[in-house]
């Protein structure tokens, strides 16, 4: 069955002029993710926040990137995952690149002198690029919640708290979710079962995003048709909120990686923190000496 062409129009056109334009505006934050793009489009007025038009931006991007008027680096799919399992052509190919990433993989613990072990989670996988980036900054872990979360990864949760409370420091997690019925009430039914089910102390969680605040603040746009009636929480949404609902992917990606350092920096002893970045920086100086007395002694070995 063949596939119906492509067609360029003026339309189209002046829609993937707009959207190379947030790609320009969001260099610094590349690769975006298709979401992440059409609510920019939707914030800025140029499509209705609809399904029909996410779909339509879709294959418009999809086409974009095979017609090359977009770069593939551009759009990033955080769903699909290819594992490379090929080998080495010969040891020489190995030998340089172990080299060239000899001693790279170097991290110090910034964290280690704080009172507070601190984590960040996001709801949504498609938007950890973001949080990875400023979350390694300060050495902090990010996990992805994705809905609710089983037994086991609570577990897991359990276990970190714990043993960081063997240390003398609390947990504080930093949760930023979707304004709806689901994302407004993962941490809570997390901390019942924590807290009152496993009986963990030595935690806190705090909702940094999305709020009411952000929605009006930003203007963020909301389709309550978005709104899932038939999720057994939202009823009680619906009566204390309305038909908003709205996806942390609709805030600016600049806003986003700001409220996420913001966060971050509340629950820092600055002081401290700043220590543990000078010997780190020390440290690499010492890792970057070793590295090239390393190359030196492999060239030399591999001329005998």
């Amino acid at each position: 069955m063949e596939r119906r062409i492509f067609t360029w129009t003026s339309k189209q056109l002046d829609k993937l002029n707009k959207v190379t334009n947030i790609l320009t505006e969001f260099e610094k934050y590349k690769p975006l993710t298709l979401r992440q793009v059409y609510y920019q489009l939707v914030g800025n007025g140029f499509i209705e926040n609809k399904v029909s038009e996410y779909g339509m931006l879709s294959v418009l991007l999809k086409h974009a990137r095979i017609d090359g008027y977009i770069s593939w680096d551009n759009i990033e799919d955080r769903i699909r995952a290819f594992h490379n399992l090929t080998g080495w052509q010969n040891t020489s190919v190995f030998i340089k690149s172990e080299n060239e990433d000899f001693l790279d993989g170097y991290r110090r613990d910034l964290m280690q002198t704080q009172d507070k072990h601190i984590e960040l989670w996001v709801e949504k996988d498609a938007l950890s690029t973001i949080f990875t980036r400023v979350a390694g900054r300060y050495t902090i872990p990010v996990g992805v919640c994705r809905g609710f979360n089983s037994i086991s990864f609570q577990n897991d949760i359990r276990n970190r708290i714990e043993y960081y409370s063997s240390t003398k420091k609390n947990t504080v997690i930093l949760y930023f979710g979707d304004f709806d019925p689901s994302g407004l009430a993962i941490m809570p039914a997390m901390e019942t079962t924590l807290r009152y089910e496993m009986n963990v102390s030595n935690f806190e969680f705090k909702h940094i995003a999305l709020s009411q605040g952000d929605i009006i603040k930003y203007k963020l746009p909301y389709n309550a048709k978005a709104l899932k009636k038939t999720d057994t929480r939202a009823k009680k949404h619906l009566e204390t909120y309305g038909e908003v609902a709205v996806e942390l992917d609709a805030l600016r990606p600049d806003v986003l990686e700001e409220k996420i350092k913001t966060a971050i920096e509340k629950e820092l002893y600055v002081p401290a923190f700043n220590s543990e970045v000078e010997i780190y920086n020390k440290d690499i100086d010492l890792l970057n000496n070793l590295k090239l007395k390393t190359e030196e002694f492999i060239k030399t070995e591999l001329k005998n």
